[in-house]
């Protein structure tokens, strides 16, 4: 069957889909949408957002039924919330995280494989680089991992992990990590997004998290940290608005791998306040930290690791597996560098 004949055989619901999410032409996303909904909740995910009241005429239904409807689409991350109610996500990204965020027995098999045929068949890997280094700004921040600062040195709240957590202890729930879920490149921890206030209050509404304690969660925190994941929130001075921690990987994560790969990574995601320094009288060069680096920082130079500044985000990483203690992280940066307001939608990419 030829391609055009393919894309005439295809529900047309589905292709206006595709067309919100700017892959109308994509044989991938069609595949995913397909997979992920019949015809029927194509048509009705295309009439959202509008009233209860609306959707039970339009579609022969009771409110009730309707309400019953839009809370199986959201377990199932076809639809995200807004000003105006529940509605299809527009942006790929989001379509992404939520369906693969969703609780497994929401996860249509063959999903994930679905998504990299978009991300690595279709070339989206470098569409989603391209757009988040347009954005012109650093809308993502990295965050030092748990136990890498020295005790000594002053950490702002809103460059501590476990003071973001603590302020934001009422209402803590913790889900899969969508991008590891969808990848499966790397056997690092999967349950480990952290969602503090609205975006938590959704996860419980779905079903994609659970609860947990500030406690809980720093200790979910700090294991990410051991198993070499990057903390990355947004980047904004004020701790309220800080309504995420992701433990990001270069294998997987959608901000890193992309980026990294396309050489931009400093144009979407702003380093900590601190840089990794290498004591070279201490270091033995065993080299184990060469490889946990995702930005390529360090290198052994005559039987000693050396870490290049200019790619070092300062998460810390290193710090943790240097056994010998030859790695320490000071502290380089202002607290002003670290902006009041972000100017771009974090949203977009976690």
């Amino acid at each position: 069957m030829s391609k055009e004949a393919e894309m005439n055989a295809i529900d047309e619901a589905y292709i206006k889909l595709a067309e919100r999410n700017g892959k109308a032409n994509s044989p991938a996303m069609l595949k995913i949408l397909q997979c992920a909904m019949t015809p029927e909740e194509a048509r009705f995910l295309l009439a959202l957002p509008a009233p209860n009241a609306e959707l039970a005429s339009k579609f022969n239904m009771t409110e009730e039924a309707v309400e019953k409807k839009i809370r199986e689409l959201a377990r199932r991350g076809l639809v995200t919330a807004s000003r105006k109610g529940y509605r299809y996500p527009n942006d790929p990204s989001t379509l992404h995280d939520n369906i693969l965020s969703s609780a497994p027995q929401y996860i249509p098999a063959g999903m994930d494989k679905l998504w990299m045929e978009l991300y690595e068949g279709e070339g989206w890997w470098r569409e989603i680089a391209q757009n988040l280094g347009l954005m012109g700004n650093q809308i993502l921040r990295v965050v030092p991992v748990l136990k890498s600062v020295p005790s000594g040195a002053r950490m702002l709240p809103h460059e501590n992990v476990e003071e973001i957590i603590r302020a934001h202890k009422e209402l803590i729930t913790v889900r899969n990590c969508c991008c590891r879920m969808g990848a499966k490149k790397c056997d690092h921890p999967v349950e480990t997004c952290t969602q503090f206030g609205r975006r938590a209050e959704y996860d419980l509404y779905r079903g994609s998290g659970r609860k947990v304690s500030a406690e809980e969660a720093i200790a979910i925190s700090m294991k990410a940290g051991e198993a070499g994941l990057v903390p990355t929130v947004a980047n904004v001075s004020s701790i309220a608005a800080l309504e995420f921690i992701c433990y990001c990987c270069g294998c997987a994560c959608l901000v890193l791998n992309p980026t990294i790969r396309f050489g931009n990574v400093k144009q979407v995601l702003a380093p900590s306040r601190f840089l990794a320094k290498v004591d070279s009288r201490t270091c033995n060069g065993c080299g184990i930290c060469v490889p946990l680096c995702f930005f390529n920082a360090i290198k052994m130079d005559k039987d000693r690791a050396v870490i290049d500044p200019e790619k070092c985000l300062g998460c810390g990483v290193c710090v943790l597996r240097c056994e010998l203690k030859a790695i320490t992280m000071e502290q380089v940066r202002p607290p002003e560098f670290i902006p009041e307001t972000i100017a771009g939608p974090s949203t977009v990419v976690h």
